[in-house]
């Protein structure tokens, strides 16, 4: 604990220095001589008061620039004055009966908060439709009749409705549901409410990297991490969360990511299954999430999500953690008109203008004694906020470097939940629902049209030939109907867009995928001809599909094809060598890719097979020179994994193939100074 000797004057020379800052609402310490100050009260005992000037609650910050410790005597007040917008819905939350209810619109009706004290006082009376002071406050029963005709969270009736037209299977039962709902006054459109049928199919629970559909051939090989809770329901809206990963570019060309949306998930997954959020953690495009390229995606991922899932416009929330943080910094001003609220956790290099300008509340995050990202970018943008009357928090903790601990993860959605966007032209406080509004083009190619059932449109293989073309979500979902239902003429099809440079590398890898499931032998030419092309980032997804596909279809003509492919890899992978090692995205891509290379031609090679080009090729040029694979510090990478897979691969071919002493003896050397992966072959050896 600090000495207060050496708090003190700094608590007193900061109470004359921020006493005139504009803060429209805070809780008040004013001390027996000098001026009031504004934060957030930490602790209050009857020896003392610890106040926080960044407004954190949070009882780990100890840097005396934050906090203000005064002696019980030395105060002449101490009060709380929460946000009165913040505090209708921490208590709108916790409000479970009539009566609470009510009490809260008596608070925000006390604060001139029109739209919510109509909101709370309607859902006082959704639980006792005689509660008196809840009719007086909405003004009357005329207003109360008023307020539930069509609006669902109020009328029993007519939520029952809309569930039980989630429910209906058959088109002709939901038009005829249409009707009725007409009847109740709910206002959704046939295609919105079909959007709320098609949100009932979506998975629930988490989902590692889920390619996204929505404006896929533009975002090629985009995909995301998402966690939705257990009980979602289609049948109100949920807050949304997007999580950006740390990291940082790699690989010889820079083009690669440290990083991944799986990795940011794990700072968001449990206590978001507590507080019913929505979190999707997207892995980068690029690394340096500002750029435009990850922006567009984002906005992207966000409509995908709102379109797909019933989502709270108001409630869209962005945060992030190391380049995440840089990121949220980044990205939030630019999307500020349509988020509540933004977190960015040890990172720096943002503005706060448009965040200002926009209401958009700030939580921020760092270590005090972080060594990787420094904190003074934060502490300096925190202070520029110190100035203003926005509505934000600092904390800054010691001996977490730069970490992202538990008490900061639980702070983080405490602040999120009471929060909404800020809209000036929205008169009302109700939840806004992500499923209102037309039908665009984009929806309809990307996601579907989501009245094809009602319409009765019968897809065909030319769509999903089409969808094929598309890459992505759309693309993974028509592997489905195509293998169920095997249409004429749909081997040469896929063939044909396996074989177009056109089509995104993930849907040409969808392809080659189909046409091993198949079967038919009159799609191996295509695969043999894509798995020998030469080698490139974008390829690597399509090789690996094409070594799976060759052995589906028991190709052993695909040998001399599966042969080029291997020299075609160890060819890039000796172009990503530098004179230090690799790094090691750049390993893990070439030899994941090699790894199943070989294993396809273990797989289909006969007993009298020459796996001269495995000696030659992978263990001399790859495996041989025992290259330095260079790792990050901040997430987990074995470069051993792969070199055991790979090692693994040959061992069953030299297995296979009844190869010589001779060469065990050279693959064993070979990875000497591995012993997992040589432990692992030499259990395969005669």
């Amino acid at each position: 604990m600090p000495d207060r000797r050496i708090l003190l004057p700094i608590a007193l020379a900061v109470l004359g220095t921020l006493c005139l800052v504009p803060v429209t609402a805070a809780d008040v310490l004013a001390p027996k001589s000098g001026k009031a100050v504004r934060g957030a009260i930490v602790k209050k005992t009857d020896a003392e008061v610890v106040f926080n000037i960044y407004w954190s609650r949070n009882p780990g910050v100890v840097n005396p620039e934050h906090l203000i410790r005064l002696p019980v005597g030395r105060v002449k007040k101490v009060e709380e004055r929460p946000h009165p917008e913040v505090e209708v819905w921490r208590r709108w939350k916790k409000a479970k009966t009539a009566d609470e209810f009510s009490a809260v619109g008596g608070y925000a009706k006390s604060h001139k908060l029109k739209a919510a004290a109509h909101m709370c006082f309607a859902q006082a009376l959704a639980l006792d439709e005689t509660h008196a002071e809840a009719i007086k406050g909405i003004g009357g029963r005329g207003k109360w009749d008023s307020a539930r005709k069509g609006n669902p969270l109020l009328d029993k009736e007519l939520q029952g409705m809309l569930e039980r037209y989630v429910a209906e299977d058959d088109p002709a039962q939901r038009v005829s549901l249409q009707k009725s709902l007409k009847t109740k006054l709910f206002k959704a459109k046939p295609f919105e409410l079909e959007r709320w049928r098609r949100s009932k199919f979506q998975p629930t629970g988490y989902q590692e990297d889920r390619p996204l559909s929505y404006r896929s051939d533009q975002h090629v090989g985009a995909v995301y991490t998402l966690f939705v809770p257990k009980d979602y329901t289609p049948s109100r809206p949920w807050p949304l969360m997007i999580g950006l990963h740390g990291g940082g570019p790699d690989g010889k060309a820079g083009d690669e990511v440290v990083g991944s949306g799986p990795s940011a998930m794990n700072f968001y997954r449990q206590h978001a299954g507590r507080y019913g959020y929505i979190v999707a953690c997207p892995t980068g495009l690029r690394a340096g999430w500002p750029s435009k390229v990850n922006e567009d995606y984002i906005r992207d991922l966000i409509t995908e999500l709102r379109l797909l899932y019933h989502v709270d416009i108001d409630r869209i929330y962005l945060t992030g953690h190391s380049m995440g943080g840089f990121g949220t910094w980044g990205l939030g001003p630019r999307l500020a008109e349509d988020l509540a609220a933004i977190s960015p956790m040890a990172g720096g290099g943002g503005s706060i203008g448009k965040l200002v300008s926009t209401r958009t509340p700030v939580f921020i995050f760092h270590g005090a004694d972080d060594k990787v990202v420094g904190p003074s970018s934060d502490r300096n943008l925190a202070k520029q906020l110190l100035g203003t009357d926005h509505d934000f928090v600092y904390t800054e903790l010691d001996g977490v470097g730069h970490g992202f601990p538990g008490s900061v993860q639980l702070e983080l959605f405490e602040f999120f939940e009471p929060r909404r966007r800020y809209d000036k032209k929205y008169k009302h406080a109700w939840p806004r629902s992500s499923f209102a509004g037309k039908v665009t083009k984009d929806e309809s190619t990307y996601l579907g049209d989501p009245m094809a059932e009602i319409s009765g449109a019968k897809p065909s293989l030319k769509t999903w030939l089409g969808h094929l073309r598309l890459g992505g979500g759309r693309a993974l979902a028509a592997l489905g109907p195509l293998l169920e239902q095997k249409p004429e003429g749909a081997v040469a099809g896929l063939a044909k867009v396996l074989g177009s440079g056109g089509v995104p590398f993930d849907g040409r890898a969808y392809a080659a995928r189909a046409l091993g499931e198949l079967g038919d032998v009159a799609g191996a030419s295509a695969v043999r001809k894509a798995v020998a092309l030469p080698a490139t980032k974008e390829q690597s997804m399509v090789a690996r599909a094409c070594a799976a596909a060759l052995v589906a279809l028991k190709d052993v003509e695909g040998l001399s094809a599966l042969a080029k492919g291997i020299e075609a890899w160890t060819q890039y992978y000796e172009d990503k060598v530098m004179s230090d090692g690799m790094r090691y995205s750049d390993w893990r891509r070439s030899t994941n890719v090699l790894a199943e290379l070989v294993s396809a031609w273990a797989e289909l090679a006969p007993a009298d097979a020459k796996p001269g080009v495995l000696e030659k090729v992978l263990v001399q040029r790859v495996l041989q020179p025992q290259h330095k694979v260079e790792t990050s510090q901040r997430v987990p990478q074995d470069p051993s994994a792969t070199r055991t897979a790979m090692a693994v691969a040959i061992a069953q071919a030299y297995k296979r193939t009844n190869a010589p002493a001779a060469r065990w003896t050279k693959l064993l050397e070979a990875l000497a100074n591995d012993a997992k992966a040589l432990s692992a072959a030499s259990a395969l050896k005669p």
